[in-house]
This record gives C-alpha cells, structure tokens and sequence, in this order.
C-alpha cells in the first residue's frame, strides 16, 4: 500500500493536469475572439470610411454627435469566489428602471439655444424661448438611435457599421471575462504546484 503522502502527491499531479488542460483551451479560445475582435473592428472602420465616402466627410464626423448623449447598453460585472471577474453586456431594456434618480445628461455645446422662424420679406424673426434641457432626466428625453445623427436615410454601409460595433461590444466582454478566467487559473495552478513542492520536501525530509 503506497504512502498517504504519495497518494496526495498523485492526486495533485493529476488536479495540475487538469488545469493546464483547460489553461490551453482557454488560451486557444482566446486568441480566436481577439482575431475575431480584431476583424470585427477592422470590417467597422471599413463600413464608415464607406458611409464618408457615400455621405460626404463632413457629413459623417463628431460634429454630427448628438446634442444629448445616453448609453444604450452598460457593462455589469460579477466576482467569483475563485477570484473569476464575469463582463456582462446589459441592454438598455435591462437596465431601463434600475436607478432610482433617474440620471440627469450634462449639456455639451451652448447652453443656450435660440430657434428663430423666418418670415417674409420686411417682417423680424420670431425669437422662441431658449431650450434648456441640460437638466432634464435622461428618461423624459428618451434614448435615441445614433444613426439619426447622420440623417433619416443613411447608407446600408453605415447601418452595418453600428451593427458591427455593437457585436464588438459583445465579443470585447466576453474577451474579457476569458481573460479573468485565466488569471484565475494561473493562480489556482500556482498555488497547485506549491503544494506539491511542500509534499516533495517532507518526502525527502522523512525518507531514510
């Protein structure tokens, strides 16, 4: 019958074995999302510089972002007791209704706007009440496509930008939540591997 020690020493050998398995195939997953992350990205940036040429430069750029801006998804994140940090991707039904103060939206550019009709001929320009809304909830303004910045008709190419975006969005957390797995597992092996130093030692310590 073999020695209670040599037992634990082969149990922790094979335990060893089986997480550099799983480290490899987490390694292996890995390198698939970020190639495809990286194509994603690439066919994205490929799609808007499509849309610039379709629309105009000028008529695809920052100047074009919204007045207002509200995130149409959040990122939520859970630990493990293994030390494992999941990114999770929340859309904004989920998480519509969560806050109890509903968030107020910083005005960016003037903070006061004029809107002004024209008349005929000899006749002044109305001056309506100056907007304010750098005050207003997110929720009374609601959230609005991005691609209405840009126009009603937009080009199918800029469609398929956002898309792919979004399902960048998606991959990037998923990215990350492999590459907590495998710091998890990387530490769950070193601690692995310094139990069985501490059982080689006390064997050589207690051998004859």
């Amino acid at each position: 019958m073999a020695p209670a020690v040599d037992i634990g020493q082969i149990e922790i050998c094979e335990e060893l074995d089986r997480v550099i398995l799983h480290l490899f195939d987490a390694l292996e997953i890995l390198q698939t999302k970020r190639e495809a992350f990286n194509s994603m990205v690439e066919q994205g940036w490929f799609s808007l510089s499509k849309s610039r040429y379709a629309m105009g430069n000028k008529s695809v750029s920052t100047l074009q972002y919204g007045h207002q801006m509200t995130p149409l998804v959040r990122i939520e994140t859970s630990k493990a007791e293994d030390g494992q940090t999941q990114f999770q991707v929340i859309t904004e039904d989920a998480f519509k209704g969560k806050d109890e103060n509903p968030a107020f939206v910083e005005e960016i550019g003037p903070s006061e706007q004029v809107l002004r009709r024209r008349k005929g001929p000899g006749k002044a320009e109305d001056v309506a009440q100056p907007q304010n809304t750098a005050s207003q909830p997110a929720e009374t303004l609601g959230h609005q496509d991005p691609l209405n910045w840009f126009g009603i008709l937009v080009p199918q190419s800029l469609r398929q930008a956002q898309k792919t975006f979004r399902e960048g969005i998606n991959l990037a957390a998923e990215i990350a939540s492999i590459q907590s797995e495998i710091e998890a597992t990387r530490s769950y092996y070193q601690s692995l591997l310094g139990k069985k130093q501490k059982l080689v030692a006390g064997k050589k310590q207690y051998s004859p």
